[in-house]
């Protein structure tokens, strides 16, 4: 009886060590694939409900892409003590993709140049990022900043708390057995 207060402790612990690593993985994941390059006088905030939203169409037609091609998009209000500022918006691209930067001025939203670049800002807020990919080489422009491959890195979501779950419980299972024999 003693020794089954043990496994249970055993087994309680290692599934709370699992739930930590686990939540530790999902810390460090991504929800964003953007980092603003920027000075301290530069705020970045989210998008609010009342602004103006780029939609894949207008950034398709303004980077001269299909609408097909259109992956992604982030928006945001960005503001500065003094202007002019440079920003640069990093983002890790594939060999098939292209990354646009996008500000709105009073008259509509216009292309401001490509991720990966400095960009110089007169005027600021709201900015936003369209990401295009195609699946060959044909259609839309075939410029673009190649930031380095998309793979290697596992995707948001995948923190490997199920096979931190599993181990523990081969870990349990072995404790259990290496008792039980011990008891008999």
């Amino acid at each position: 009886m003693k020794m089954l207060k043990y496994v249970s402790l055993f087994a309680v612990v290692c599934i709370l060590m699992a739930c930590v690593v686990g939540n530790a993985f999902a810390a460090d994941s991504k929800t964003n694939p953007i980092e603003i390059v920027k000075s301290e006088e530069v705020s970045v905030e989210a998008q609010q409900e009342n602004d103006v939203v780029l939609t894949k169409e207008e950034a398709s037609r303004l980077a001269d892409e299909k609408v097909s091609n259109f992956k992604a998009l982030y928006q945001w209000n960005i503001s500065a003590t003094n202007l002019p500022q440079t920003l640069k918006f990093l983002v890790t691209l594939g060999a098939n993709q292209r990354g646009f930067v996008y500000h709105y001025e009073e008259s509509g939203w216009k292309l401001m140049g490509k991720v990966n670049e400095d960009i110089v800002f007169n005027k600021l807020s709201p900015v936003a990022v369209a990401i295009f990919e195609s699946t060959s080489n044909s259609g839309g422009s075939t410029g673009g900043n190649t930031g380095g491959s998309t793979g290697g890195s596992p995707k948001t979501g995948e923190n490997g708390l199920l096979t931190s779950l599993a181990i523990a419980a081969i870990a349990m299972g072995g404790a259990a057995v290496f008792f039980s024999k011990k008891k008999d």
